[in-house]
């Protein structure tokens, strides 16, 4: 089994369907309220890139980002399908979007995730993401935790 990255445009068929199961995780998970109170965080037309992880050709993950200023990137809709989570997918995703985010010229990123989904909270403490104060529209929110990571280019 072999993970394969590729830069897509917010506009390709595997990336859309892959968000539109997240979507519907997260209305499953949230309920669909909740849910729709975030999606103006999401908006594909606000992303950099875009990246979609195949396993032997078929889309299994993905992952965006964006800049929430002018120095800031935040990682946005990373999903890995529940079959192929513990295969690497998610590893490769966030490494291929952090080359990306160092190759734009900026050294860190941060992200947005549930307070309860411990699952992704260790998996980002695992890629050297720390929890740090909520910003911007996510201050208050008690549904939520912010990460941070300095990323650093390979030596």
């Amino acid at each position: 089994m072999t993970i394969k990255i590729e830069k897509v445009s917010m506009t390709h068929p595997d990336l859309l369907n892959l968000i539109q199961e997240l979507n519907d995780f997260f209305n499953e998970e949230w309920g669909t309220e909740v849910a729709q109170g975030y999606q103006n965080h999401h908006n594909l037309a606000e992303m950099v890139c875009a990246v979609v992880a195949y396993d032997d050709q078929v889309a299994v993950g993905c992952g965006c980002w964006k800049l929430l200023d002018e120095q800031t990137p935040e990682i946005k809709r990373m999903y890995v399908q529940q079959t192929s989570r513990g295969n690497g997918a998610a590893s490769e995703i966030i490494q291929a979007l952090e080359a990306d985010i160092l190759e734009k010229g900026y050294q860190q990123a941060v992200l947005e995730t549930g307070k309860d989904m411990s699952g992704a909270i260790r998996f980002y403490e695992r890629h050297g993401y720390h929890i740090i104060p909520n910003y911007g529209e996510f201050i208050g929110d008690e549904l939520c935790i912010c990460m941070k990571k300095t990323i650093k280019t390979a030596k």
